[in-house]
């Protein structure tokens, strides 16, 4: 026999040892009759009190790894968006996240880091547990990132799902880098769900996160936009007009836009003062309209606190409702 046929044998002779010891090892653990299933023995309380080693928490880090994941952060985008015709210009795409799809996720990710049967069974002895932390911290995900004083807001916040969101597409993102977007558990906006993520995905894309099924959703322009201001006419009238809002009469919320409610404002004349308001013509206006819709109080009292209220550009309020349709009117 040669050096190369002794090596051999002895190879197949340590392979044959090895599978003959798994397969007696195997059989010796075969499950009784009628039971398919193979058992991992549990730990008692004696064998603990004994000095069984139990299996240790998974480091903070690694759950605000994964809390991260789960936010879709690193995530490509060509996995959130396969085909640019689901998001085309000047659109708005509302979507949950799977909880079935977090879970294996999540398993990929920490099954990265095996390297033994035993970190494996370990792994999906805990998995369940090791997915649930991690979706519970993504409620404190964002404020980490905003830094101490937020943290300590959030401090016992956890997210109980399910985890839904949007994306926009438009050059609104672009044009207000400062957009915020609210959402509700109901119609009325007084359950505000938690907004675990909201970024810039590029130039006019934005993502947001809730914890928790949307009613209803509020995107709103950045406050600091509030100023006085006109609005073109509509139609071919080539003048300017305001859209009319509530004073707390006749029915309507102070504040609030009346729907298909505006009145015409009138310009002072002459090239030398060119987009100056007449003020008291486009007020007379302003009250004319604001009488014939019983919006006034019994006196008709109009101010120039009254037509100050009429003239706020305040900043844009575009909500989007579960079933409802967007009135044909403009928001202001």
């Amino acid at each position: 026999m040669t050096a190369m046929d002794r090596v051999a044998h002895h190879r197949a002779t340590s392979l044959h040892a090895l599978v003959a010891a798994t397969a007696e090892l195997a059989l010796a653990r075969r499950p009784a009759a009628g039971d398919s299933r193979v058992a991992l023995p549990a730990a008692t309380p004696a064998a603990e009190a004994a000095g069984a080693a139990t299996p240790a928490p998974p480091p903070p880090e690694i759950i605000a790894w994964l809390a991260r994941a789960a936010l879709l952060y690193g995530m490509p985008f060509e996995y959130i968006t396969p085909d640019g015709r689901m998001l085309p210009k000047e659109s708005l795409r509302f979507f949950y996240i799977d909880a079935n799809w977090q879970n294996a996720m999540i398993d990929g990710m920490v099954s990265v880091g095996l390297s033994t049967s035993a970190d494996s069974i370990q792994v999906m002895a805990n998995i369940d547990t090791l997915v649930a932390e991690a979706i519970q911290q993504t409620a404190v995900v964002r404020p980490t990132m905003r830094g101490p004083a937020a943290v300590a807001a959030a401090r016992d916040a956890i997210t109980s799902g399910p985890i839904t969101g949007l994306l926009l597409r438009s050059a609104a993102v672009s044009g207000w880098p400062g957009m915020e977007v609210s959402s509700y558990a109901d119609d009325a906006g007084t359950q505000k769900l938690n907004l675990l993520r909201i970024d810039r995905l590029s130039d006019d894309v934005l993502i947001c996160l809730f914890d928790g099924l949307p009613r209803r959703v509020d995107i709103l322009q950045p406050p600091e936009g509030l100023h006085f201001g006109v609005r073109p006419a509509s139609g071919q009238d080539p003048g300017t007009m305001t859209f009319l809002r509530g004073l707390g009469y006749g029915g309507y919320q102070p504040g609030i836009q009346i729907v298909g409610a505006s009145a015409p404002l009138t310009m002072r004349g002459g090239s030398a003062k060119p987009g100056v308001l007449d003020v008291a013509t486009s007020a007379a206006a302003v009250k004319t309209a604001l009488q014939a819709r019983n919006a006034l109080n019994a006196t008709s009292t109009f101010t120039a606190a009254e037509f100050a209220v009429q003239m706020v550009r305040a900043a844009g309020l575009q909500s989007f409702q579960w079933g409802v349709a967007i009135p044909p009117a403009a928001a202001d």
